[in-house]
């Protein structure tokens, strides 16, 4: 997904969310729920919480947020870890 041109299929997105989770993990932060919405028919979207209490949203028209701070949709996944500490 971080990478230009990549398509946005359900497997992508997939792929991108265990990208993250990884990234977060490396930094310490354990996710508790991974809970994805692939519907055809509308922005596909995510959420993640973590083991810390925070939640991230994501949505492939809008991007990651923390509530307080976001990032493009495609962000790097270690710039989605970086939320985590920001708000």
């Amino acid at each position: 997904m971080h990478h230009t041109g990549v398509a946005r299929t359900p497997v992508a997105i997939t792929r991108y969310f265990d990208e993250v989770v990884d990234a977060l993990a490396r930094e310490g932060v354990d996710v508790t729920q991974v809970v994805l919405e692939l519907s055809p028919t509308r922005p596909m979207c995510g959420e993640l919480v973590t083991g810390r209490g925070p939640v991230l949203r994501w949505r492939e028209d809008l991007g990651w947020s923390n509530g307080v701070r976001s990032t493009s949709p495609a962000a790097h996944p270690g710039e989605v870890a970086d939320l985590i500490g920001r708000n």
